[in-house]
């Protein structure tokens, strides 16, 4: 029963967590523990903002409910800048998420500190500029006082994909 009420969860959460997303494969997990329950609904969370609200204040004015005081993001330019420096960025490079698919997922959970890992094809919108791109991101969570919180949020080189 508890097998089966797991993958139940799981499929639900990859249906909901890019519910803009199309090809999605299955999500994978790695890790010295089974998926907490927490984890699971901290990113369910973050999708479902990351879906749903394109104005970039808008939307970073409700992850800072689930994100760590010490939170950061690392992008493709390699500095790290808190939520504050990337709204600001955001909103003067007139940034919009415009269409993203996932290629793969991978959520590695431990005791207290759980890692994200996915690969997506991305459509956005950046200084004037459309651009289409593969990128991978990673996100570091971690318990704090008894809740799990989202500690980092990082862009990592383009990835390598195989073309059928």
């Amino acid at each position: 029963m508890k097998k089966n009420l797991q993958a139940f969860v799981v499929s639900l959460f990859s249906i909901c967590l890019f519910s803009y997303t199309t090809f999605s494969q299955d999500m994978k997990f790695e890790g010295t523990h089974p998926p907490h329950p927490d984890v699971l609904k901290l990113l369910e969370r973050e999708g479902a903002i990351m879906d749903n609200v394109t104005n970039v204040k808008e939307r970073d004015s409700l992850r800072k409910e689930i994100i760590s005081d010490g939170w950061f993001y690392h992008g493709i330019d390699g500095l790290p800048i808190s939520l504050d420096g990337l709204t600001k960025r955001q909103t003067k490079n007139q940034f919009q998420s415009l269409e993203a698919k996932i290629i793969s997922e991978t959520l590695y959970q431990y005791e207290t500190t759980a890692i994200f890992v996915s690969v997506f094809w991305q459509k956005n919108m950046d200084k004037g500029e459309l651009r289409e791109n593969y990128r991978s991101n990673l996100i570091v969570m971690g318990l704090e006082n008894g809740v799990w919180k989202m500690q980092a949020d990082i862009i990592g080189q383009n990835p390598k994909i195989k073309k059928d």
